[in-house]
């Protein structure tokens, strides 16, 4: 095993134990189904949280909160104070699971104030461990990914190609779907060479053309030309001179081999007419540490103006991907709308 991955493992591995044991984090969070339910389920947190939101969470807990854990604090008509996160409320009763982990029901009539407070009911760490226990818990938080996911039959039904200028052009768009928000987490330093599968009218092209710098190169790929034009139109409008056009095939994206930092396939995916041949020839495209980004509109949020042949679940994106030879490494799940998934090439 190399030195640095042998690390890892140990830090890992004496993580797991202070997790379970002097840090009793599984009296609140679960694992695959085992430990508490007071704080969120952990299972998958090592691909939704970076290293550093991951320390973030263990010594300062309110920092980055999530709204359905913000403190609850329920004052009886009698005075009793009850701290909890809430389950369910309606206008009679608020159920809470209290700080021991126990459900709580409660009927309104009976209270004398509601209130929720921006603050995490998880302690700090920061003093309870040492910074290189912080380490070891960190490293073991990035090892939970969830189970793999297994090949199964594509039951989906795949689309065809869009042509829908005015919903890829839309002046809300930017509002739906973050751009500048999602870029800034992917991190793409200067001078990459990224690719833009199924660029579409270049949305993301002409961001990732200013992302990666003159000393860059941004490959856009389209099935269609006449979205080729759009965006040689729009990159020369954006004097930006580091975009290569090239018009794919429905088996073979064009893609030069073993030269890619990234791959951002953006509502695309669920087009392709050959999804294995395709992410094959993606697969050949990166570099040892190239990334895959895949952006798909939510199929469980039926509140998406989207078709449903234009929507993909989570579990449907990973069970297709995964098994092609990519692992998971991390999701970004602050978009509205979509999910997104970062994929690096299985070892």
């Amino acid at each position: 095993m190399h030195f640095f991955a042998l690390a890892f493992f140990l830090a890992a591995s004496d993580g797991k134990a202070i997790f379970e044991g002097k840090g009793g984090c599984v009296n609140c969070h679960s694992i695959e189904n085992r430990g508490g339910s007071l704080g969120p389920d952990l299972s998958e947190i090592g691909v939704r949280r970076t290293p550093e939101s991951l320390r973030l969470a263990l010594t300062d807990p309110s920092a980055e909160i999530f709204e359905e854990y913000f403190t609850v604090v329920a004052t009886t008509k009698r005075g009793q104070r009850i701290e909890g996160v809430a389950l369910n409320e309606d206008d009679l009763s608020i159920q809470l699971r209290d700080v021991s982990g126990n459900p709580r029901s409660l009927l309104k009539d009976n209270l004398k104030e509601i209130r929720r407070e921006e603050r995490s009911l998880m302690p700090s760490f920061a003093k309870k461990l040492s910074p290189a226990e912080l380490d070891d818990v960190v490293a073991y938080l990035r090892t939970l990914k969830g189970a793999p996911a297994a090949p199964r039959p594509r039951t989906r039904q795949i689309s065809g190609v869009s042509e829908n200028i005015a919903w890829l052009t839309r002046p809300e768009r930017d509002g739906d779907e973050r751009p500048d928000s999602l870029l800034d987490a992917l991190q793409i330093p200067r001078g990459a060479t990224v690719a833009d599968l199924g660029a579409g009218a270049g949305y993301f092209t002409w961001r990732l053309a200013q992302r990666v710098g003159p000393q860059g190169k941004v490959i856009a790929v389209d099935l269609q030309r006449e979205m080729l034009d759009r965006i040689a139109e729009e990159v020369k409008k954006r004097g930006l001179a580091n975009v290569a056009l090239v018009q794919g095939g429905e088996h073979d994206p064009r893609l030069p081999t073993a030269a890619l930092d990234l791959v951002l396939n953006a509502n695309a995916y669920h087009e392709f007419s050959d999804p294995d041949g395709i992410m094959a020839a993606v697969r050949r495209s990166l570099k040892p540490a190239g990334r895959v980004v895949v952006l798909e509109y939510e199929k469980e949020n039926s509140r998406i103006p989207v078709s449903p042949l234009h929507r993909m679940s989570y579990d449907e994106i990973r069970s297709e991907i995964e098994p092609v030879g990519f692992t998971l490494d991390r999701v970004l799940d602050f978009l509205p709308m979509q999910h997104c998934l970062i994929f690096t090439k299985s070892r």
